[in-house]
């Protein structure tokens, strides 16, 4: 029974990791697009990063991206030039 549980708690784990994955690309490419705000797709980020610190580390590089097109925007985090 041990066994199932813990199989069961590595394939949740699993999929986990890959729903937060995919939040992130999705996020970062919606900020990229201009589809979403850099403000809003930081939002968005922080909430993910507060998870645990594991998923602090993985949104660390695309809360860098975020800070990035905030600044190629003139430092307008609400722009939306995709919108």
């Amino acid at each position: 029974m041990l066994d199932v549980e813990k199989d069961t708690d590595r394939e949740s784990h699993r999929r986990a990791l890959a729903v937060e994955g995919v939040l992130l690309l999705l996020i970062d490419g919606l900020a990229a697009r201009g589809t979403i705000s850099a403000d809003e797709a930081e939002d968005m980020l922080r909430i993910l990063s507060k998870s645990s610190d594991f998923s602090a580390a993985r949104a660390s590089s695309s809360l860098r991206i975020v800070e990035q097109l905030r600044r190629l925007r003139g430092g307008d985090g609400m722009a939306t030039p995709g919108a």
